[in-house]
């Protein structure tokens, strides 16, 4: 092959990236839109609670990871006997965000049955939760802020405090 032909080829790849990077510069370098963002964190003596939002599927779809980790001798209650789910996260979406599917939760990583006969499950470790939302068109202005409400149970040994709730608000990537 011609040395002139190889160093022309070569300019004009390099000529057609540097254009890229100039005209969509968030699709060359990693925009923001495609990376996680924490929008929430709490820690205190019992609990550390951090709330995440990351890219969905969908170009204009996004999702909430909400993940509890217990400081030691605590634990936070999963689930139990009663009908009462004690570890919820429940979303108030704006007219303008549409929940896409069910939660996904973490699975605990104890149970336990007390002195009263009553079965307990239990998070020791981490657990997340994950909710993806998908944007609807509409003309509101504030129309992709939506808020979380979490809801929990604090354990140590067979007794347990709470419930406990922190709201999380978010919003949907902005789109460029």
């Amino acid at each position: 092959m011609n040395r002139n032909y190889l160093k022309s080829k070569l300019f004009c790849i390099i000529f057609c990236l540097s254009a890229m990077a100039a005209l969509y510069p968030d699709r060359v370098s990693g925009s923001q839109e495609n990376a996680e963002e924490k929008i929430f964190t709490f820690d205190d003596q019992y609990i550390e609670i951090e709330a995440r939002k990351f890219p969905g599927k969908s170009k204009s779809g996004f999702g909430i990871e909400v993940s509890m980790t217990p400081k030691p001798g605590w634990k936070i209650l999963a689930s139990n006997s009663s009908s009462i789910k004690p570890l919820r996260l429940r979303f108030a979406p704006s007219k303008c965000l549409k929940l896409k599917g069910s939660p996904r939760n973490s699975a605990p990583d104890l149970s336990a049955t007390d002195d009263s006969g009553a079965y307990s499950e239990y998070f020791t470790k981490t657990a997340s939760i994950r909710q993806e939302f998908s944007p609807i068109k509409c003309i509101q202005k504030n129309s992709v802020e939506g808020i979380a409400t979490l809801t929990y149970l604090l354990c140590q040994d067979n007794k347990c405090v709470g419930p406990f709730s922190k709201e999380i608000r978010f919003k949907a990537f902005d789109r460029k």
